[in-house]
């Protein structure tokens, strides 16, 4: 079966992530695309916007665990406008570890993704993480 090309290019935006292809990453993602990420009292909680605002936010997941933060993609299921990409997130910050399965609800314009909503398993777990 032949692979969706909106789910190539999900795949293809976790390979310059873990990459670290910043020029991939921005290129992958609208200039306008909201990312939200879930919690209430967590650094890294709320909706961030623009390349600014989610660029900001991306340099902050390695700040804040100082470069230990990983991405293994499990699976991606896409269409002609959405995306569902399931990964596991790991990494470590002071004395706490995170490994948590995380999904990203991808909205997609023109092949860039133009919205990103973040689900985690363990809302709890993950908001004390990054508080």
């Amino acid at each position: 079966m032949i692979e969706h090309e909106n789910a190539t290019r999900i795949r293809n935006l976790f390979a310059a992530f873990r990459a670290r292809d910043i020029g991939a990453v921005r290129n992958a993602i609208s200039e306008h695309a909201v990312w939200h990420f879930p919690g209430k009292m967590g650094k890294l909680a709320g909706a961030h916007s623009g390349h600014e605002g989610i660029f900001t936010f991306l340099a902050r997941v390695s700040e804040l665990t100082n470069g230990t933060f990983e991405l293994e993609l499990e699976e991606v299921l896409a269409n002609d406008t959405s995306a569902v990409a399931f990964f596991r997130g790991t990494g470590r910050r002071e004395k706490r570890e995170l490994d948590n399965p995380t999904c990203l609800k991808i909205r997609l314009e023109d092949g860039r993704a133009a919205e990103i909503w973040e689900f985690v398993w363990d809302l709890y777990e993950v908001d004390e993480f990054w508080a």
